[in-house]
């Protein structure tokens, strides 16, 4: 059975307004009044339809799409951003279209979308890489890099998040205070500085060899052999590192925060709802995808802009930082 779909044309002669009406009011065109663009909405909504995209290319010259590029998809931190981010461009009238790595340039290319978001992650080949991208033609930039590229961006200070996470814990009263993982440099860079700052020790013990994922910060807890000169707090490289750590103190029998404090990088839902409510460090996503979909329509729109946009971490106290003890 074929169903018949309605069009723009149809819309226009069952809520009795113009054509170009009903398209400014689906593409939430400011211009048009709110009960007017319910209306258009609402028998939209009644008939089922749905967007033309390449007819929408060849009237406007755009598909109203952006795209959005992750190199995986298994941490937290990239669900929760993409669902934020969706939601910020969807009310600036654009969709989202989430893609994996450079698989993005022959999709974009296909769908000729307006512009493009790419979350910055370690590169075998960034020269390659970026060439690559430059063929689309198209605006973009990179949300999260640690980097200054001569093109508009978004940084995350993570110095100075792993700074205010040592300063918290040293406010407390640690002095031996360790980082599990050692995968991302800038933030070890960090760690290093923000010991120096606060005029503590720096001990290569002190760093526990681990990556990115839960099973990385399981282990390097289980590994790590706690004599009387070990840490008395510990920040974690990201989230799942950190709720890994967290799980093998408890399963190890550490009471945390009396024993062992312990701060997570990334500031996620989910992480005070974990078996501590886990203290965090890290950007709001709520301001990182409100800045990342605002560069992006005015880079759409030929707007100036002004770059970089810094975003600040903060601190989340929770209950997995506490007064050192005597351990």
């Amino acid at each position: 059975m074929l169903i018949e779909l309605i069009t723009i044309k149809d819309i226009a002669k069952l809520a009795g307004v113009s054509y170009s009406t009903v398209s400014k009011a689906l593409n939430g065109d400011p211009r048009i009044k709110p009960a007017t663009r319910q209306k258009v909405l609402a028998v939209a909504e009644k008939h089922q339809y749905r967007k033309n995209i390449l007819a929408q290319q060849l009237s406007t010259g755009r598909s109203n799409i952006i795209g959005f590029v992750l190199d995986e998809l298994s941490n937290p931190l990239f669900s929760n951003i993409s669902g934020i981010l969706h939601a910020e461009l969807k009310q600036r009238g654009y969709q989202m279209i989430l893609v994996v790595a450079d698989d993005g340039v022959d999709v974009f290319s296909q769908l000729r979308v307006d512009g493009c978001i790419l979350w910055d992650y370690a590169l075998e080949n960034r020269d390659a890489f970026w060439k690559k991208f430059s063929t689309l033609n198209m605006p973009c930039f990179v949300l999260g890099t640690d980097e200054t590229p001569n093109s508009p961006y978004i940084k995350v200070d993570r110095k100075e998040g792993i700074f205010k996470a040592v300063e918290h814990l040293n406010s407390l009263g640690h002095t031996r205070i360790g980082f599990i993982g050692n995968s991302q440099n800038i933030k070890l860079e960090g760690y290093r500085e923000a010991l120096q700052r606060t005029n503590l020790k720096y001990e290569e013990d002190y760093v526990l060899p681990a990556h990115s994922s839960w099973e990385d910060g399981y282990f390097a807890i289980r590994n790590y052999t706690f004599g009387p000169k070990a840490p008395t707090a510990f920040i974690g490289l990201n989230n799942l590192v950190t709720r890994g750590a967290l799980r093998a103190l408890l399963e190890a029998g550490y009471n945390v925060p009396r024993e062992i404090s312990l701060i997570g990088y990334d500031d996620l839902p989910d992480m005070q709802y974990a078996e501590v409510a886990l203290t965090t460090i890290g950007p709001a996503l709520d301001e990182l995808a409100v800045q990342a979909a605002e560069l992006i329509v005015s880079l759409i729109r030929n707007e100036e802009v002004d770059y970089p946009v810094v975003i600040q971490p903060k601190l989340n106290h929770r209950n997995s930082t506490a007064i050192a003890g005597d351990f």
